[in-house]
């Protein structure tokens, strides 16, 4: 049938968050950045026959090492010979090398081969810190141009030529050559745990990732399976730095453009045996298996297939491999075809075509899009991923983000980081007790608190549970000029974005209803009065009653003396003054004309009480005075 396409237009314009005085602070962070990173290489041109040879920057971590030879460059199936590696007859051989990638902010691989007789294949592999993944299979004569992934990135990196295939003849060879890896180094560690920020998923150590960090997110709602042809999705964002792909099913193949540009130079394709023109199988790295049933969701909610553009446009893909794993798992192009390098251009639109291909069945996949960027939500020129208090509230990130509830996650000393995050974060930087593994494609614990449920976690926003008052003061904290701010203004804040122009701040939040929430999580309200108290006339030496009927946690009476309102105590005449009635016992003829009323709070609700109408006592003298047994009728007034 002839192909159709559908198009649906998600529009999506987000103004940045940043003030001029951030954009300068990122601004000159980034300049600064810049200064300390640097490109070193490791390099073989196999042109002496050793395997020591050091033909780059930095020296590899070892010589080349055979597995199942003569481990003699000079001999054997595995040797150099003609300023090349030269691999003849390989069953059941390898040679591997390691180079040191720790700090690396990226790497690429490249290198060239021919294969000059037979029809066998040498597999790429790159080591991840626990097993080899398959990046390349080389057949033919080509090269090979890879981007690392940051679990690839390490103090124990290693390359490996392994065959591919079994029964090599004699004749049958393959040359390797110009192994190059180009490595561009950031040493900045801003949270000192060991783990560089260019590949530590949180750089400061609060317990929310960076990507959790970043702001201004788009999402859009994919496209149902269907028989209908091939389809797309349109998406437009702003500023975008970060994006994020997750499908909950696939269905069986896509492709996704950024402002012209694909992720791919193929169409990634995920179903064993529904190849098309222009596709490549996308397998998993480490043994180069397919993903199990794509159209099939996850039990467990993780999604399927996991696609991430980060803030340096490098490409990873990620999948779960069958419907009920708990893990992702790289996965990579069959032939080691390396994924595109997307520009991001701070400030300016993007558009995203995410396209479903026809294929023999019906085609469709759903998830969702997550584009962000490295954002400054208080625009104290320190971006969220290294700010401990991102909304100058008060409040740390690790408080608002609810991690300290986690089991085993603790901050006694209050300094807005994890206790032991230095030693107890692993290689990707990221706390081990809030991850599922130690690995570049972790994936948090715990969700992050958003009290309101609008989309926006609670570190980010002033009013966290949308009740109109501000969380600073329902924290029980200062807000001198009532802007939801710490303290007076101009606000002032150390390196690690905490206010000092504050007097106070930074201590466990009020929870004064005892609910074991805290008050700013938990949307509260003035109290409310069904029952005003009414004016009351009685004689000195009576009691009576004023009452008023509300919700609300205290009640506190009051007198008007002419010119302010006192609160009154239960002494004297009075007694239940704490409470919605008002007894007044035995009162003198000089309480006439009194004014009384009441205020109501709520304890979970500090930004307003409830102030009652005002009711008048009024007193007067029976109208029959009796002496000696002689009755005297007066006027009552």
């Amino acid at each position: 049938m002839p192909s159709t396409t559908y198009t649906f237009i998600i529009q999506l314009v987000i103004y940045p968050m940043n003030q001029v005085a951030s954009k300068l602070m990122m601004g000159i962070a980034m300049l600064f950045t810049l200064l300390a990173t640097a490109q070193d290489t490791f390099s073989d041109t196999f042109s002496s026959s050793s395997y020591g040879n050091n033909n780059g920057t930095q020296n590899f971590s070892g010589n080349w090492t055979e597995v199942n030879d003569d481990n003699s460059p000079n001999s054997g199936r595995i040797e150099i010979n003609s300023n090349a590696l030269e691999f003849n007859n390989l069953d059941n051989r390898s040679i591997s090398r390691g180079l040191d990638l720790n700090g690396a902010a990226s790497a690429v691989l490249t290198l060239d081969y021919n294969r000059t007789s037979g029809n066998e294949s040498l597999l790429v592999q790159l080591f991840d810190g626990s097993t080899y993944n398959t990046i390349a299979t080389l057949a033919g004569t080509g090269s090979v141009n890879y981007n690392l992934s940051v679990s690839e990135i390490s103090s124990s990196s290693a390359i490996r030529f392994i065959t591919g295939s079994g029964n090599w003849g004699g004749s049958e060879t393959i040359y390797v050559d110009n192994v190059l890896f180009t490595a561009v180094f950031d040493t900045t560690d801003t949270d000192g745990d060991g783990v560089y920020d260019s590949t530590d998923l949180d750089d400061d150590n609060d317990g929310m990732t960076d990507e959790e960090e970043y702001c201004t997110s788009a999402n859009a709602t994919f496209l149902v399976s269907a028989d209908v042809g091939t389809r797309s999705v349109v998406v437009n964002h702003t500023d975008t730095g970060y994006l994020r792909l997750d499908f909950s099913s696939m269905d069986n193949s896509f492709q996704l453009d950024i402002n012209g540009t694909t992720v791919h130079p193929s169409v990634l394709e995920f179903e064993n045996g529904a190849l098309g023109g222009g596709e490549e199988y996308f397998l998993f790295q480490s043994d180069g298996a397919f993903i199990s049933s794509p159209w099939v969701a996850n039990s467990n909610g993780l999604p399927r297939l996991r696609l991430i553009v980060d803030a340096n446009g490098q490409v990873n893909l990620y999948g779960t491999r069958t419907t009920s794993s708990t893990i992702l798992e790289p996965m990579a192009a069959q032939f080691g075809t390396p994924f595109n390098t997307i520009t991001w251009v701070p400030g300016n639109p993007n558009v995203f075509t995410l396209t479903n291909q026809s294929g023999p069945g019906p085609e469709g996949f759903s998830g969702n899009l997550f584009a962000s960027a490295i954002c400054d939500t208080d625009g104290d020129g320190i971006s969220n991923e290294l700010d401990l208090d991102s909304d100058n509230d008060g409040i740390y990130d690790i408080v608002e983000a609810g991690v300290l509830n986690e089991t085993g996650v603790s901050d006694a000393n209050n300094d807005g980081v994890i206790d032991g995050a230095i030693s107890g974060s692993g290689a990707n930087g990221l706390f081990n007790s809030i991850e599922d593994n130690d690995t570049a494609y972790a994936i948090p614990s715990y969700s992050i608190f958003d009290s309101d449920s609008d989309g926006t976690y609670d570190a980010f926003v002033l009013d966290s549970d949308a009740d109109s008052c501000f969380d600073v003061r329902e924290s029980g904290f200062t807000d001198d000029n009532n802007d939801g701010l710490l303290g007076p203004l101009p606000v002032t804040v150390d390196a690690n974005g905490v206010v000092t122009s504050g007097s106070d701040g930074y201590t466990t939040p009020d929870d004064n209803d005892n609910n074991a929430t805290y008050d700013y999580r938990e949307a509260g309200s003035a109290p409310s009065i069904s029952a005003q108290p009414t004016n009351i006339t009685t004689c000195p030496d009576c009691v009576v009653n004023m009452s008023v009927t509300a919700v609300g946690d205290t009640f506190q009476w009051q007198l008007f003396n002419g010119t302010t309102w006192d609160d009154l105590s239960d002494t004297g005449i009075y007694s239940g003054t704490t409470t919605n009635t008002l007894t007044i016992t035995n009162p003198t003829a000089a309480a006439n004309n009194t004014q009384y009323r009441v205020q109501i709070v709520n304890l979970g609700f500090v930004c307003d009480d409830t102030i009652s109408n005002v009711a008048f006592l009024y007193t007067q003298v029976d109208n029959v005075i009796t002496n000696r047994g002689i009755t005297y009728r007066v006027n009552k007034n």
